[in-house]
């Protein structure tokens, strides 16, 4: 006599799609928290299990998407049941109104002081940057923002340098470049290397740029005046005083964005006041 197999269980297989997307949701949310900036991340290659952090990103997206389009599909098939449980719990609810409200007062507080960054809610993104700015410590040379994108012509130009002084600087150590319209990140691919080992390269070859990084997307505004003030080789009581001359409180804790903020100007405009002779 013949068995039949057993049919598959399709809440079985929603129940597992649920637990393994929640794990990669939430693994890809811990990686991506403690992420460099993009333009850090892009320049050096930066991986985690051979993944970089675009691939991650829309490894956190695309799974976010699924948590939620299967429980719109448990939803939906499985509404009257839920709503039966629900409105149950709704009426034992109002039996417990003490505890509706104070979980409502706890969620609100929450709320209010993750928007107005009170600690200790303001601590967890501080936390986040912490983890930003050590990579911005391990003192990445990024010479142009998001340089990577630039093919090689265009990088060449912008940091006023004979494209074919970098053509025949990368040349000298095997490097292959194709064409000088090549973006820098694509012939770091077909080389197998970063950008970052590819500028190394160019330096060593006599590469200088002579124009000065600009702090727009250089992470600037993350730090602190007591860092600006350090990397500036600038008194931090002249800052303090210069920026108090042009009507803006600040403390050396406060980054330049916060202080922007609060001024109504951008970090480039604040960075130009303690810039100011």
């Amino acid at each position: 006599m013949k068995t039949q197999g057993k049919k598959f269980s399709w809440r079985g297989w929603t129940t597992f799609v649920t637990t393994i997307s929640f794990i990669v949701d939430l693994l890809s949310g811990i990686i991506l928290y403690i992420a460099p900036p993009g333009r850090v991340a892009n320049w050096t290659n930066w991986q985690v299990w051979g993944l970089s952090k675009d691939q991650w990103g829309a490894i956190h997206t695309i799974f976010g998407y699924v948590l939620l389009f299967i429980i719109a599909v448990h939803i939906y098939y499985n509404w009257k049941m839920l709503w039966n449980f629900i409105w149950s719990k709704v009426r034992k609810a109002m039996n417990l109104r003490k505890e509706m409200v104070g979980a409502a007062i706890i969620c609100l507080i929450i709320f209010m002081g993750t928007l107005w960054e009170m600690p200790p809610f303001s601590s967890t993104m501080d936390l986040g940057d912490y983890f930003k700015d050590s990579w911005e410590e391990n003192k990445v040379d990024t010479p142009i923002a998001h340089g990577e994108l630039l093919s090689l012509q265009e990088f060449a130009a912008t940091v006023r340098v004979p494209v074919d002084q970098i053509v025949n600087a990368l040349k000298s150590k095997g490097y292959k470049v194709k064409n000088v319209q090549q973006p820098i990140v694509s012939i770091a691919k077909e080389n197998n290397t970063s950008p970052s080992k590819l500028y190394e390269v160019m330096k060593v070859g006599g590469v200088k740029p002579e124009t000065p990084k600009s702090i727009e997307g250089s992470g600037m505004g993350r730090k602190t005046l007591e860092m600006i003030s350090s990397e500036r080789g600038l008194p931090l009581e002249e800052v303090l005083a210069r920026l108090k001359k042009n009507g803006i409180e600040a403390k050396p804790k406060d980054k330049l964005k916060e202080i922007a903020g609060r001024a109504g100007k951008t970090p480039m405009e604040i960075f130009g006041l303690i810039e100011a002779k």
